[in-house]
């Protein structure tokens, strides 16, 4: 017997955040969604941060010859935009590496971000 998918009017509604992680060594994709990870549950704690529902949809690395840049595009639930916002602005250091989080934008839609915002 199959699932019954939910109808869209039944479904949690999600937000889409833009970001542009600057740091002095090559971070990995795991690395980066347990920073992410980190940040928000030490500055909301576990219940708070489960609310938010934070996934990491897609990381591209920027070639850049000072440092290393990555886009991020990251998921969260609507209306918890700007909680997360605030836990990525407080990442400064992961283990001896430090860490520059800029928030570029929030969109309904992965394709409106990366229009607004000219992501590759």
């Amino acid at each position: 017997m199959k699932l019954k998918i939910l109808p869209p009017t039944l479904r949690e509604k999600k937000r889409y955040i833009a970001l542009k992680i600057y740091s002095q060594n090559r971070i990995k994709k795991e690395d980066i969604t347990n920073i992410l990870w980190n940040s928000i549950i030490n500055l909301y704690g576990e219940i708070e941060s489960s609310k938010i529902n934070l996934w990491i949809i897609e990381t591209n690395e920027i070639k850049n010859s000072k440092r290393f840049q990555q886009n991020v595009i990251v998921k969260c639930q609507r209306g918890y935009e700007e909680e997360a916002i605030t836990s990525f602005n407080t990442i400064f250091r992961q283990r001896e590496t430090r860490i520059t989080v800029h928030t570029i934008g929030t969109s309904g839609t992965i394709k409106s971000l990366k229009q607004k915002y000219n992501l590759p």
